[in-house]
This record gives structure tokens, sequence and C-alpha cells, in this order.
């Protein structure tokens, strides 16, 4: 008997990359069996296609979020060249940078059967090209939010706490290091460095289990290793983000213990949930079913599902300024009485959306700080029904007498603290990899790595195609 085809439908076109060689192609988006799927035609190769998002009806509300692109205060690239080939920001990028991440050096010790950029040229950068990046940076968009610094394992830079003293501008908001945590664990003199100067320590962490580790790592003893360094970096009083490697399979079910790990302390900002992608030495080492990834909606499932009730899935967004299919995200206020509220739950919400859009942390500019006053004194007065409504309020009132202490000349770290010490976050950015690569996604990225030559490149431009 012959099969026959689901039905489908075809919702829009774009470019992306053959599955087998890699080459640009046509693609389109397709909808089939209540999931969306990249349908993609090499001319050498035929069809192939990937799951992009395991929910429909979550990718078309998705897409009511998004918000018209901001160019940035300059271009590194005028003219217009092929598209990706000539990226580093070209006019046709539609979206200016949120989040610089800066690879300081493509060493490390460790050989993560996931990681992300293996298999790249070895290479540092030199103090000197540093503060030429970050010069460049700041001609491009005149104020930072927030920078990363990554790697290879920027912790294994031999001037690592020099160039951490060179990024420190008053134009940059917040620092942060993206760090497996190996070097950090051996020296608590450089947990204490980094706290001295305010860096948040962004740690791997994919849960508590040796096998987790064994699988997606390569070395079991991590789980202990990691459990300890949070301790540690709390007892010290670092700040510390956790970032988390979610493969289907593998640690789904890590994620209830990794949130009571995160409302417990504090002194842990946010959680990042990157679902595995399948680049460099993970295609090799880890391949997975192009139709069987992890995707957003799947995401929020789990951690509302994982959270006890504390947090919902309507209590994820989009990231409004980037595509929708890039990121997700909610904010939680926590109440005086040490319960959590997202922000959508009482916020208007074009005024949430405007104050996450176009910055890596929830905007806290003069700007936003008046119109997060002016919601906040709304729910005051409101009748409406906003959970945990008594301490919300009394929440409210402490935030508002700290806003009251600042005039208009308040440094921009300072009004970041009033943020990270009351609102903790949670993101899902889905990075691409060769399968599930769209050319549109590309051109929305938010998140871009500055080159020593001027260029900034979207990162899974970088990622795949570099």
């Amino acid at each position: 008997m012959k099969a026959t085809r689901k039905k489908e439908h075809c919702h829009s076109a774009t470019r992306a990359l053959c599955n087998l060689c890699g080459a640009l192609c046509d693609a389109k988006i397709v909808f089939s069996d209540d999931k969306v799927f990249l349908v993609k035609w090499c001319p050498d190769h035929g069809e192939s296609r990937a799951l992009v998002c395991s929910d429909v009806e979550w990718y078309l509300r998705s897409l009511s979020y998004v918000k018209p692109g901001t160019n940035p205060a300059n271009r590194a690239i005028n003219a217009l060249g092929p598209c990706p080939g000539s990226c580093g920001l070209c006019p046709r990028h539609q979206q200016h940078t949120c989040v610089p991440i800066l690879e300081i050096t493509d060493q490390c010790n460790m050989k993560c059967p996931i990681c992300l950029v293996a298999g790249r040229v070895s290479e540092e950068l030199s103090p000197e090209q540093v503060n030429t990046i970050i010069d460049n940076l700041l001609r491009y968009e005149e104020k930072i939010n927030m920078l990363t610094l990554s790697g290879g394992e920027p912790t294994c830079h031999p001037r690592f706490l020099e160039i951490v003293d060179l990024v420190l501008r008053p134009e940059i908001g917040l620092v942060s290091v993206s760090t497996n945590g190996l070097l950090l664990s051996q020296d608590d003199r450089l947990i204490c460095e980094l706290r001295d100067r305010g860096v948040v320590i962004s740690l791997q962490f994919d849960g508590f289990s040796p096998e987790v580790y064994q699988k997606l790592r390569g070395n079991a003893s991590l789980a202990e290793m990691k459990r300890k360094l949070v301790e540690k970096i709390i007892s010290l009083g670092g700040q510390v983000s956790l970032t988390v490697t979610l493969a289907r399979g593998v640690n789904e079910q890590e994620l209830g213990e990794i949130l009571d790990l995160f409302f417990a302390h504090d002194e842990i900002l946010s959680i990042m949930i990157q679902p595995f992608a399948d680049t460099c030495r993970a295609h090799r080492e880890m391949p997975r079913e192009c139709i069987d990834a992890v995707t957003i909606p799947e995401v929020v499932k789990l951690l509302a599902g994982a959270s006890g009730g504390v947090i919902q899935e309507k209590d994820f967004t989009p990231l409004p300024c980037s595509h929708p299919g890039c990121f997700a995200l909610t904010y939680l206020l926590k109440t005086a009485e040490g319960r959590f509220v997202s922000l959508p739950s009482i916020l208007p919400a074009e005024d949430y959306l405007d104050m996450i859009k176009n910055q890596a942390l929830m905007n806290t500019d003069w700007q936003s700080l008046a119109k997060i006053k002016d919601a906040l004194y709304a729910l005051w007065s409101s009748d409406g029904i906003v959970p945990d409504r008594e301490a919300v309020l009394k929440t409210v009132r402490k935030i508002l007498l700290e806003l009251n202490a600042f005039d208009n000349n308040s440094s921009h770290r300072k009004t970041l603290d009033i943020g990270l010490k009351n609102i903790k976050s949670i993101f899902i950015h889905h990075f691409m990899d060769r399968a599930t690569f769209d050319l549109s996604r590309a051109v929305k990225c938010c998140n871009h790595y500055p080159q020593a030559d001027g260029r900034l490149l979207p990162a899974c431009v970088r990622n795949n195609l570099m």
C-alpha cells in the first residue's frame, strides 16, 4: 500500500544549508502535522528537512512579538555583498548588537563532544587587539548593556585578568565570563578577582548527574566539581549565571533540580538554556536526527512542569528584537517574602516588550526606568488580579525607593544592579546548526562576535560558516 504524505502548508521562503554538503540553497518554512519544518532543496543532494519548532501555534503566536529592527549607530561594512559571505554587519542586517561575544582565545582545557566551536585554528587575542575591538564596538553601539568574554576557555588566556580590566569600561554595563569552571574550581583567588571587578561567572552547568557530564562533556567527575564550584562562588560572594546545554534523552530530567538551585540563591542571577546544536565536533561525535531536535516550546513546557508551579508556559515570550525562533525568556520578580512572580503577569504587554527589547538585560536606562515606575505605580493603584499582590506591592515600594535614590547622572551599572538584585531571568537560546540554519533568522541576529578586523559576525553565521 502506497504511503500517503501528510498535508503540508508552505508558510514562507528563505535560504538555508543543505543537510549533507552545507551549501547555501533555496528553502521554505513548512507546517506539517502541527510542527514547523525547514525544507531545503540542494541541486546536488535533493530535498532535506529539519524540525525548527514543535508547535505551529507557538510559532505563529511568536511572530506577533516581532519588533522592527534597530540599526547600529555605525556599521563596519557599508557596501552590499553576497549574503552571508560578506557579513560584518552590512546594511542587509536588520538588528544592532545586543550582546557582543568576545572570543579571546580558542585554547580550551576540555574536549566536549558537543563543543560548538571545536576545530578552529588556534589563536589568542592580544590586549592591544581587545582594546581595538572595544573601541570599534563603542563606535558601532555607543553603549553596551552586557559583554561576554568567551572562547575556547577564556580563563586559559595567559593575560586573562588584564583583558578583563580592559573591557571594564564605563560604557559597558555588565561583563560576564563564559567558562567551564575548571580553573576557577582550583583557584579561589581568581573567583575573588572576578567578584571584586563585578564580573558575572557564566558557568557551563548541565545538571547534577555524572552520567549527564559523561555524555555531554566526556567527563563524569565534572558533576561533583560543578556543584562544589557553585557553592564556592556563592560562599565567596560572587555572582553566577548557569548555562545549560539541553539534549533530548540526556538531561531533561535535571531541570527541576537546576531550578531549585536557581530559586534558592540570590547570587544565581539567571539561567540560559541552550538546546543542543549539532555543529563542529558535535557533528562527528554526537549527531542527532534533524527531525528530533529539542525546540523552544518543548523547553518552555519542561521548565513550567519542573518549576513546581512557580512559572507557567504563558510567562515566556520571544525576545522581540531578534527572530522569534532564536530566543524565549521570562523575568521573575523576587518578592520580600522570597516568592517569585513573573513580570509578564503583572505588567502591560507593550510596556514589558519595550523593556526587554534591544538589550541583553532588562532595560534600566532612565527612559526605561521612568516607564517601569509608571507601570508599577499603575499596578499599585490597580484593582486587577495580580499574583501575590500584597507581596508584589511591598517589593515594588522597595524598588521605587532605590530608584528614587539615583539621579539622571547615575552610572549604567548602578541602575543595572537594581535589576540584578531584584529580578531573575530565564533565557532559552536556540542556536542554529547546519540542519536548522535559516538566513532569515541570521539577518535578525543580535548576538555578535566582534573580530579584530572590525567586523561583527552573527553568532550562527560564525559557528556554521566561518
